[in-house]
């Protein structure tokens, strides 16, 4: 007995080490303000208990709400809502590990150290990571689905039926909460079914027949399952109150249920596979289905595309490696995944050389295939274990197969889909353990022939096998640090400060995820520029829009579009939307497409914090290419009306704030480089020209290892590098 509470102890002290230094990561990592996608809208409607998209997230809006109290001032309101995700996600890891420790080895719990190995390889997995240190869902569904499990083998396991009906009552409510958190989080029910019946099928051949679900226990069950759901009551009370963001308006009975169901978005069906129809789409599916869309087709597309390129490339990127974090459209030099084995490497992205420092990103990570065949491993040694396999297997599958065939991906998304299988790759780290386990075991053994110290001996079997999450460690810290990092804050501030006051308000309209909800956050969270109205037109509707459209008109507004909202609607303004910064301003009449003193204006108020040392991934590098595309247009303006200095004190500015370093584009650095000739500046000209021939250079030998017969199959080609590169070699012509 002594011993049993002894292992217990341990266990139990293990499970919190594990919790603490998880959460102590994601922490030292986390982002200290807003992010882009959902972050923004996330972390506003938690501030203020607002409504946000279908279906929403009300248990998970709850929590934050009480996260954002700690904030000494709105700055620090992103900060702590972000940390909710950190914890969430660190005390997953704490589950994962008690959840092994249930899952018996040989007729015995899994070795301590194992199960370690397990939930560390979690923490450090890419996608574990990325969404544990951000305003997002996902860590904390991940912590409700790892309770429900633990919750349900500690039911599993328990001698007594009647006082294990504790933990269906547990199971009940958490089963609420996860609706009220992520749908993700169902997809456990099959796995608990499963435990069920296991015990159920036990339950018959004992004498006494113990009843495991009595009828009594169904009302209650019943009742803590309305309980989990009550935090949906928030969503109809707060519409009804009109918040400023009121996505679906559900204040009635019809909204809220067309709210639940998310009637606003596509439904994608089960079949056919080839579903959607907008432009472009049978073009580029026809890619992954050959063109056929009989079933066949539909099947080869399903294969290719929707469970190798939009699942298994993922489940690759955490435990094998990851090229780079450039979207992925089926370039193998795009979002690829990689071993760090140079002939493997070679045949998954055409070239077994290193990217130059131009083209790097930190989002290169290699495993050299340690993680993934430790789980495939763990897989063999599982497969012969009869109820734990299968519990583990279901569960992989759910998160992985089963829900690539329920999410049916069409071509192609607007970006990387990796955290919809975050369950899945959780179930891979528990195969991961089972691996660990095996390799322990027979590290024991052959070192059991050196007559070691039996501690010694322990340590030694098990440091080889802690290499493999501190390698994941090493090779993600980077890419996942986001501790100073304020791209999305600094591009919406930026955005905002580029519209001018007026008495009666100003209009931006915006377009996308990441031209609305980061300025949502500055707007409601810190109370930044709360003179400007921010509206997106696809959330609006045409009706509300065309209303305040007239409205602004009528009172004499400015009217500004962001540059994704002036994609969208630009076409029906011709010659009278003009650049003011980093917005686009309707004029009344036709006019330049450039302000050019309301932009220098604006200009004084934009800035950019420090970003050289910082990882910057492909969305925060889109907006500050797009930042340095509009500044060339002032400064080209500027240096037509001869405005020289201007031109370089705004060329300076933007320089200094966000250097070549900063940038992948070698065309945009060109026009830099040439805009500083134009405003008189020829020794910073000459500067940055001969670093783009460097960049150049070395772009070119990195292209060169590549094959001519894959290069014309990826979506960059030689020639206009090969034609800049002649371009620089050229003497530059003198602007008089």
């Amino acid at each position: 007995m002594r011993r049993h509470l002894q292992q217990e102890r341990r266990e139990l002290v293990a499970g919190w080490l594990l919790a603490a230094l998880s959460t102590l990561v994601y922490l030292l990592t986390l982002e200290p303000s807003v992010s882009f996608w959902d972050s923004g809208e996330f972390i506003s409607v938690a501030y203020l208990l607002q409504v946000g998209h279908p279906p929403g997230a009300p248990f998970y809006q709850l929590l934050a709400h009480l996260f954002c109290w700690l904030a000494p001032t709105p700055a620090q309101v992103a900060l702590c809502c972000n940390a909710l995700s950190a914890f969430a996600a660190g005390f997953t890891v704490m589950f994962l590990f008690w959840t092994l420790r249930l899952l018996p080895l040989g007729g015995k719990p899994l070795p301590l150290p194992a199960a370690a190995i397990g939930a560390l390889c979690y923490l450090f997995c890419d996608t574990a990571w990325f969404s544990a240190v951000e305003s997002e869902v996902y860590s904390l569904a991940m912590l409700i689905a790892s309770i429900l499990l633990w919750a349900m083998l500690r039911w599993y396991h328990s001698p007594d039926p009647r006082g294990a009906q504790r933990w269906l009552l547990l199971i009940a409510l958490l089963l609420g909460l996860g609706v009220c958190t992520h749908l993700l989080t169902l997809l456990t029910a099959p796995v608990l079914l499963l435990l069920f019946l296991f015990k159920w099928h036990d339950a018959r051949h004992l004498p006494a027949r113990p009843r495991l679900l009595p009828p009594a226990l169904l009302l209650p069950l019943l009742l803590f399952f309305a309980i989990g759901l009550s935090p949906y009551l928030i969503v109809p009370i707060r519409a009804a109150a009109g918040t400023p963001i009121n996505e679906g308006h559900p204040a009635t009975a019809a909204s809220f249920k067309s709210y639940l169901t998310r009637d606003q978005y596509e439904k994608a069906p089960l079949y056919p596979r080839l579903w959607r129809h907008r432009a472009n789409d049978a073009l580029y599916a026809s890619d992954w289905s050959g063109g056929d869309t009989t079933l066949a087709g539909n099947l080869r597309y399903y294969g290719s595309y929707q469970l190798t390129y939009m699942y298994l490339r993922y489940l690759m990127w955490n435990f094998s490696g990851r090229y780079n974090d450039r979207q992925g459209y089926g370039s193998p030099q795009n979002g690829q995944f990689i071993t760090g084995i140079p002939p493997v490497d070679r045949l998954l992205v055409c070239t077994g050389a290193r990217p130059p420092a131009s083209l790097h990103t930190r989002a290169h990570n290699v495993y050299f295939l340690l993680p993934l065949l430790l789980g495939l491993l763990g897989i063999y040694v599982l497969s012969s274990r009869g109820r734990s396999f299968w519990t583990v297997f279901t569960l992989f599958l759910m998160g992985g197969f089963i829900l690539s065939i329920y999410l049916n991906h069409p071509t192609y998304e607007p970006r990387e889909r990796d955290y919809a299988y975050i369950l899945s790759f959780y179930a891979f780290c528990i195969f991961i353990a089972f691996g660990a386990a095996w390799a322990i075991s027979r590290l024991h053994r052959l070192l059991g022939r050196l007559h070691l110290h039996p501690r010694l001996r322990a340590l030694l079997s098990f440091l080889p096998l802690l290499a493999v999450p501190a390698l994941m460690a090493c090779q993600n810290w980077d890419d996942h640090d986001r501790s100073h990092r304020f791209v999305a804050h600094d591009a919406a501030a930026n955005i905002l400060n580029s519209c001018d006051r007026h008495p009666q308000g100003t209009v931006l309209f915006t377009y996308g995820d990441n031209d609305t909800f980061p300025l949502w956050y500055l707007h409601y969270v810190e109370g930044f520029r709360t003179d400007i109205r921010v509206e997106n037109i696809g959330l609006m509707g045409s009706a509300r829009f065309a209303a305040l459209f007239d409205e602004s008109l009528a009172l004499g507004r400015p009217i500004y579009f962001t540059h994704y909202a002036y994609d969208h609607l630009g076409q029906y303004y011709p010659h009278r939307l003009q650049l003011e910064g980093n917005a686009y301003r309707l004029m009344p009449q036709p006019c330049d497409s450039v302000a050019v003193e309301p932009f220098l204006r604006h200009l004084d108020s934009m800035a950019w914090h420090p970003v050289e040392k910082v990882y910057i991934d492909e969305t925060g590098r889109k907006f500050i290419e797009q930042y340095w595309k509009d500044v060339l247009l002032l400064t080209d303006n500027l240096a037509t009306l001869g405005r020289n200095a201007d031109a370089r004190r705004a060329l300076d500015k933007t320089l200094a704030q966000l250097p070549l370093a900063t940038l992948q584009d070698v065309q945009l650095m060109h026009r830099i480089a040439q805009a500083y000739l134009l405003a008189g500046d020829t020794a910073t000209h000459q500067r940055l020209t001969t670093q783009l021939r460097s960049i150049l250079a070395e772009q070119l030998d990195y292209f060169h290892t590549i094959s001519p017969s894959q290069q014309a199959v990826m979506p960059y080609t030689l020639r206009p590098r090969e034609e800049l590169m002649q371009l620089l070699q050229q003497p530059p012509v003198h602007q008089h």
